[in-house]
């Protein structure tokens, strides 16, 4: 019977976090998609407007994974050449009124969120391949 529950609770909370997990854990998180690392590093070292989400911070703080879980899903991020070591995102930018520059970009709208160029958004950028990487490690 213990099993069970336990199964049960791990598919309840593997649904919660590929609905939510995902999207929340970026949602608003711009950064510069073509930067160079050491340009992410002198800006993340020099500048309290940029802050620096490793995977780790990422499964860990962000989405609040489980110590397993997490160290799986840190292990599937780090071996997977197509995503950054780390993500130097955007922490005091302009946001507009009530949210209007961040809501309401034009880039968001047209696709251009997640070109590799220019200011990327987080979701757009990393949705698919968190809740890949959720599916893995808590499926």
């Amino acid at each position: 019977m213990r099993t069970w529950t336990r199964a049960g609770s791990v598919v309840v909370a593997t649904g919660a976090l590929l609905m939510a997990g995902p999207g929340a854990a970026l949602a608003h998180e711009c950064f510069v998609a073509n930067r160079s690392a050491q340009g992410n590093a002198a800006v993340s070292a020099h500048s309290a407007a940029w802050t620096t989400i490793t995977p780790e911070i990422l499964f860990n703080e962000i989405i609040g994974l489980p110590p397993g879980p997490a160290a799986c899903a840190v292990a599937a991020w780090n071996a997977n050449p197509d995503l950054p070591p780390y993500i130097v995102v955007g922490d005091k930018q302009a946001v507009g009124q009530d949210g209007v520059i961040a809501e309401n970009n034009p880039n968001f709208a047209t696709g251009k969120a997640s070109d590799g160029q220019g200011i990327d958004h987080g979701e757009e950028a990393f949705n698919s391949a968190i809740g890949a990487i959720l599916g893995q490690c808590l499926g």
